[in-house]
């Protein structure tokens, strides 16, 4: 974890990020390519290299409750303890699926 003291934060981010890395690993999304995250918001389907509306429309709701998320832990831990929450339940997927 980030940090023991934002143990609660890391835990709702890391499980977020895990359950839309598999969703996005379904859909076969690039979510981390610039303008994917926009396009998956506004229900935009044709960044799916593999239909699946109902695992889209999942992905559309856990990305939705990720902007919440941040949005809160940004007003209680402020915008760089947030970042470093971040940065470490987003390594461990980034590196999964770069060794693809």
């Amino acid at each position: 974890m980030a940090d023991s003291k934002h143990t609660y934060w890391s835990k709702q981010f890391e499980s977020l990020m895990a359950e839309m890395s598999r969703l996005c690993t379904v859909c076969d999304i690039q979510m981390l390519e610039p303008g994917i995250a926009d396009r998956v918001l506004n229900g935009d389907e044709s960044v799916c290299g593999r239909k699946n509306p109902e695992i889209f429309g999942k992905l559309r709701k856990h990305l939705m409750a990720f902007y919440m998320l941040e949005e809160k832990a940004i007003e209680r831990l402020g915008p760089e303890e947030v970042q470093k929450i971040l940065d470490h339940a987003r390594d461990p997927i980034v590196r999964l699926r770069s060794a693809r």
